[in-house]
Order: structure tokens, then sequence, then C-alpha cells
């Protein structure tokens, strides 16, 4: 899908679509390199630096051909299917179906993992390659890429929560399902199969996601969706690329920048997590039940600057692809001038220079024009960059155990 120029969102905006975990617009998945450097920030600090070196330095790093959208689907259907599975109410019949299937995702989920941990063609095998990749801090470790794994398996994925997953993890089993599920109700005469067969596959109504909207678990998914969404838009943009933006690509690591984000929402989430688990189990005392309260408002501003940065990011974004727009332009008129110079030799055969003049001054004109407007561009992409990376890391609150 090809963006040109999408005003950049407000922070205020990006909030509210947080709030709601739902973004307007259809939006493509993320690319694989932007779901490998949000699952980063499931990693150690040293393995995540490893990643980014690799993503930085054109290194190559796993894939899976279906992509990592699908991995998350796949791990949805396994949920789904677990949870109904344990449905003490659940016809034996239906529940022995629903184990194959549940075993048969473990299957896929299983390939998918060896082909990201084991990795084969991507990290080093041999002893001394290893040796050598690890002297050079590119060389992920096995338990790393586990971390990997698990955090792929999470991918920020649009509409992912929607009851597809079953339907889209495979057909035959599914059409079982549905048979065995009818047979149960006709014997029975109870409808209670029929709500089973909307449970496991998912209601005409309830798979449909809003149209022209992303949809997403929680705000916390939504913003990581966002921050990716916006490196997938500046960084495959040739115009990022391009010599005009050689300064500005030198200030600011992009892939850093990406895996530091998730790296500081996945620990925002894990706090409040706790601080919600905190509370539920102890809330009855008024004291602790404040100091929880506490807590929660420390985290705010620290939520409010995430939101900025991926703003920023959002900014970065708008800019390049408004500069991307004024580069072709300025390349339509080299390529005009080009014409021109050709019309100009054989015009002076002639003797006739008055039009070659006008021609020449004009287009120089034209490309005056355009290089003040990437100036401007370059300008405004400063000020966007300075608001990523803060200089000072962000520092969240201690963790609070709630089994202390």
């Amino acid at each position: 899908m090809a963006y040109q120029s999408v005003p950049a969102p407000t922070s205020a905006e990006i909030r509210g679509w947080c709030d709601r975990s739902q973004i307007p617009g259809d939006r493509p998945e993320l690319s694989a390199t932007a779901a490998l450097l949000i699952a980063s920030g499931f990693l150690t600090p040293t393995g995540r630096a490893v990643v980014v070196r690799r993503v930085s330095s054109g290194l190559p790093l796993p894939t899976l051909p279906s992509g990592f959208g699908e991995l998350r689907r796949l791990q949805r259907a396994i949920v789904q299917a677990e949870n109904q599975t344990a449905n003490p109410m659940m016809p034996g019949v239906v529940s022995a179906v629903m184990r194959n299937r549940v075993n048969g995702l473990h299957r896929k989920r299983e390939e998918a993992r060896k082909t990201v941990v084991g990795a084969k063609g991507v990290f080093a095998g041999s002893t001394r390659a290893i040796r050598r990749e690890q002297r050079e801090n590119i060389y992920l470790e096995i338990d790393e890429r586990e971390r990997l794994f698990g955090g792929l398996l999470y991918t920020p994925t649009p509409n992912v929560a929607t009851n597809r997953s079953m339907r889209q993890a495979g057909g035959a089993a599914v059409g079982k399902i549905v048979g065995l599920v009818g047979q149960v109700a006709s014997r029975s005469g109870n409808t209670q199969a029929e709500q089973w067969a909307d449970e496991l596959l998912g209601s005409p109504q309830a798979e449909a996601a809003t149209p022209g909207t992303a949809s997403f678990l929680d705000g916390y998914e939504t913003v990581l969706f966002l921050a990716g969404h916006f490196y997938d838009r500046i960084v495959n943009n040739p115009a990022w690329r391009s010599d005009h933006f050689e300064l500005q690509r030198t200030q600011v690591n992009l892939h850093a920048e990406l895996a530091e984000i998730s790296s500081d929402v996945i620990a925002l989430r894990a706090v409040r997590i706790d601080l919600d688990r905190a509370k539920r189990r102890g809330g009855f005392d008024k004291e602790f039940a404040q100091q929880i309260d506490k807590r929660e408002e420390a985290l705010r501003p620290v939520w409010s600057e995430l939101i900025d940065r991926v703003q920023a990011l959002g900014g970065v974004a708008h800019v390049v692809e408004s500069a991307a727009i004024e580069l072709q332009i300025l390349d339509e008129y080299n390529r005009a001038a080009t014409i021109d110079d050709r019309i100009d030799a054989l015009i002076s055969r002639s003797g006739d220079r008055e039009v070659s003049v006008d021609n020449s001054k004009r287009l120089t004109e034209q490309v005056r024009s355009g290089e003040e407007n990437l100036r401007i561009y370059r300008d405004v992409l400063q000020g966007n960059i300075s608001r990523l990376s803060p200089v000072t890391s962000i520092q969240l609150p201690e963790r609070y155990e709630p089994d202390r």
C-alpha cells in the first residue's frame, strides 16, 4: 500500500487510538524487519543490541515464508482452541476433535520455532564462525533466539482479536468440528451445541472487524503497531535513502529507536500488570491501595513520553513522504533538462538560441524552488529527529512484586 504525504497524527490522536485500541484506515501488516525489531523488546539489552546491529549492517535475520503476522494468528488460534478444549461442558466427541486440532496447531508452531531458533544459513554454524560473530557482536545466542520467537508470537497484527483466527488456521478440521457439533445437536436437541460452534469457529457477526479500522487487543499493542508502521513507511521510502537526507540518517538509528520503544512499552505493560494484580489481591487495605495508586500515577508521564516518541516517528514519515514527492518533481525537471540540452544542440545549429535560454531559466528556477522545499523538509525533519531517543533514557518505576 503506497502512502503519499499522509498527515502525521497528533499525540492526542494517537492517545485516543490507544484508548480505543483502534486505528482508522486499512493498515498493512508490519514488515518482517519491523516485527523482529519489536520482538527484540523481549530480549536482554545485549541481545537487543545484536538484533539492531544486524539490521543496521544489512545482515540477515530469521524469517518465515508465511510472515510473522500469520504466526501471531496461529498463536491466537492455539489460545482460543485450548480455552475451548478446557470447557468441561463440551461434548466428548467435539473435545476429541479439538484436541487433535490443538496438537496440529502446536506442530505448526514448533516448525516455526525451529525455523527461527535454528536459523540455518542466518547465523554462524561452525565453532570458528560463531567465535568470529561473537567477537563482532553480531551473534545472537540460542536462548536469545528463543526469547525472540516468544516475542514474535505477539507481533502487533491488525484485527487478530476477531474470531477469524480459528478459521484461518485451517479449513479441513474446522469442517469436521462443524459436522460433529451438528450431530451432537441433532441427538440432544440442545441448541447449546450451536453456541459452541459459534464460540469455536466464530459467528459471521463476531468475525467481521469494523470496516475501515485496524483493531488491536490493547493500547500497548496499538502503540507498538503504530511505531512499526511509521518505521516501515520511513525506511521503505527512497527519499529517506537519498543523498538529500544523508546527514539525518547519521543522526538517528531508526532500527534502534523502534527496538527501544518496544522495550519500554513491554516493560511498562509488565509493571502495569503487576500493579493491577497487586491491587486485586490487596486492594482491601486502604493504605496499600493508595500506594498502588501513587505508583500508577508515576507511570502516566512515561506513557505520554512514549506516545510523543511514536508521534515524532509519524512526523518523520510524513516529511519523508512529502520530500519524496518533491524529489519526483525534481527528477522530472532533470529529465526535461536533458531533453532541452538535446533540443538546444539542434537549435544552435540554426543560430536560434532564444528558446534554449528561456528553457534554461525556467528549469533553473523550478529546480531552485524544489531544492528550497527540500531544505525546508530537512529543517522540519531535524526537529522531529530531535524528539526521538531522549538524551536521558526512560527510567521505569521499580517493579512491584505482589507476592512479597
